[in-house]
């Protein structure tokens, strides 16, 4: 059932969820397969009639092989206008595994390990996805008593 609101001037928004995931005081960034030179975190959008929670440890375990892994905290979320005028939603997760092997998926043609000091050095697709990682190494270091 459909509910209309005051003229019905709400925004639908593709929803989607990735995550920062450090290792040694780098973050993982993937380049899409689909847009060779673009960057991105881990991740998508959750599926219809799917949790939120389900559809993050599917995306993970799809895109990195990670069965395992804790989620530390959400560390952003943003909103925006995709270039072909879609709306997009965001929500951003700090994840932690110390130990298994990353599996590389079709999605992306390779992955790497980047400092935070690096981050200029790639174009991400995401708009606002310097400051999304930027966040999670902040939070990172806050979960570890650092400056």
């Amino acid at each position: 059932m459909f509910i209309k609101f005051m003229g019905d001037n709400f925004e639908r928004f593709l929803i989607s969820q990735v995550a920062v995931f450090i290792r040694n005081d780098k973050c993982l960034i993937g380049e899409f397969s689909s847009k060779p030179g673009l960057w991105g975190l881990p991740g998508g959008r959750i599926d219809i009639k799917e949790g939120s929670e389900e559809a993050f440890k599917r995306e993970i375990k799809e895109e990195l092989g990670l069965d395992n892994f804790d989620v530390l905290g959400i560390v952003d979320a943003e909103a925006w206008y995709r270039p072909d005028g879609m709306p997009m939603s965001a929500v951003v997760r700090l994840i932690k595994n110390d130990t298994d092997e990353i599996k590389i998926s079709p999605e992306n043609i390779r992955f790497k390990w980047v400092g935070e000091d690096e981050l200029e050095d790639y174009n991400f697709l995401w708009f606002n996805a310097k400051r999304m990682i930027k966040n999670g190494f902040k939070y990172y270091r806050l979960l570890n008593n650092e400056k």
